[in-house]
């Protein structure tokens, strides 16, 4: 089902880590190597995760001797939804879900574009329902709660129990 990348496990880890850190001191940075030392990553894939993090406008830079990054966007404003889009793309069950609503409204996309099965496909509509279930799902989780570390606990059963109560009424 859904399987974050490593970019996006790297972005989350770092994440939590510079927002943990800044608890701390509201003014300490993190660099590249901090992150990857801490948690055993590549060096190199952490350094371009935290690039691309700047360069969505969640972290910034900080230059100089004692630079590094640091967060300028609260956690509580991007969902994790949100975080996924801009890491991975359009997240979507089956690729046709976001297409089949524009598809039916105006035509401007035809079904080969869709999918090679959509004109016949019996279960395009269910797929498209639950597609807009998980993204609300996601879309309900911020990224300060990931972040968050009391007892290491997230609150994530009684969502999950809702979403697989809704899966089954598809």
């Amino acid at each position: 089902m859904l399987k974050l990348n490593k970019t996006t496990e790297y972005g989350l880890m770092a994440l939590r880590h510079m927002s943990r850190k800044r608890l701390g001191d509201s003014s300490s940075v993190t660099s590249a190597r901090e992150i990857a030392d801490q948690y055993h990553l590549p060096f190199e894939i952490t350094a371009k995760t935290l690039l691309r993090l700047k360069n969505f406008g969640l972290i910034q830079a900080e230059q100089g001797a004692r630079g590094g990054y640091s967060i300028i966007r609260s956690l509580e404003d991007i969902t994790l939804f949100e975080f996924l889009e801009m890491m991975e793309g359009p997240q979507t069950i089956v690729s046709c879900a976001p297409l089949e609503k524009k598809y039916l409204e105006n035509k401007s996309t035809t079904s080969d574009e869709v999918c090679g099965y959509f004109c016949g496909c019996e279960i395009k509509g269910l797929m498209s329902n639950l597609n807009a279930r998980v993204q609300k799902f996601l879309s309900s989780i911020k990224l300060a709660e990931l972040a968050e570390s009391p007892g290491e606990r997230i609150q994530l059963a009684k969502p999950m129990e809702a979403l697989a109560s809704n899966v089954t009424q598809i």
